[in-house]
């Protein structure tokens, strides 16, 4: 798919079909990927401890390197990665493109297992951390860890964007309505005006990446993505044509799974 950014009340993106792109080259196509099996999404374990801010099992970076071969069998390049922080994003990001990404191996990352996230070196893709993109703030497993450790664990990716140290999203509903223990439902589900803003918010981080990023993978979560493209009221999302529509709106999106608009 591609998409088209729009001003003022509407909309804040207007996506379209992948061909379209043929006709239109000032269209960027966009590769929308959730983040593969986590941790939490074993038995739907989103309120366990161990779970904050939830790491990629086994199985889950197994699906990350099928999607990285059907890439290269397919041919499907990209300039840049804009990824939600949260670790279960950025590893999904990694594994998947890692071969666009030229990280250099040894024989910790021969290990491919899920604390594998790559070494100190710079990467000729720009590799993104964006806060607005990452899955709404619900349940322990959403809660962020401290940005200088996940700086420190993810070396090549950029975290400029990642205004506070702390995760301010999970302190305000945490204040709001209690901790892990003390409420076990929704948070920011229920918060459509944090929704609207995060969701806009999102969109202008893509609309300002350089115009020679044409090719953009955007790697988030599916909650977050539910509420963008499946809710008409929130006035965040149209559709060009029924294609895209249907691709984006007619079922959840499953780990690892990439849509290309």
């Amino acid at each position: 798919m591609t998409f088209s950014t729009t001003s003022g009340p509407g909309p804040a993106v207007r996506l379209h079909s992948l061909h379209a792109a043929t006709a239109n080259p000032k269209l960027k196509i966009l590769h929308i990927i959730r983040h593969a099996e986590g941790y939490h999404n074993v038995n739907n374990s989103y309120r366990n401890p161990k779970n904050i801010d939830a790491q990629l099992t086994p199985r889950g970076i197994d699906q990350c390197q099928a999607l990285s071969q059907r890439l290269q069998v397919e041919n499907i390049s990209i300039d840049s990665i804009v990824a939600s922080p949260m670790r279960r994003a950025l590893q999904t990001a990694y594994h998947s493109f890692r071969h666009a990404l030229e990280v250099e191996e040894d024989e910790h990352d021969k290990k491919q297992d899920a604390n594998d996230n790559g070494n100190k070196n710079d990467t000729p893709l720009p590799f993104v951390a964006c806060e607005n993109w990452r899955e709404t703030v619900n349940y322990i497993c959403d809660a962020r860890l401290p940005c200088s450790q996940l700086s420190s664990d993810f070396p090549y990716v950029d975290f400029d964007m990642i205004q506070h140290e702390d995760d301010p999203i999970w302190k305000y509903y945490e204040e709001k309505y209690g901790d892990n223990n003390a409420y076990v439902k929704i948070r920011e589900s229920k918060d459509d005006e944090s929704l609207v803003r995060r969701g806009r918010a999102a969109w202008d981080t893509i609309s300002r990446r350089p115009d020679e990023e044409r090719s953009i993978a955007v790697v988030s979560h599916s909650a977050f993505f539910m509420h963008m493209f499946t809710r008409p009221e929130l006035n965040l999302v149209s559709y060009h044509d029924e294609e895209v529509e249907e691709l984006m709106t007619g079922s959840g999106f499953e780990n690892c799974e990439l849509r290309s608009v």
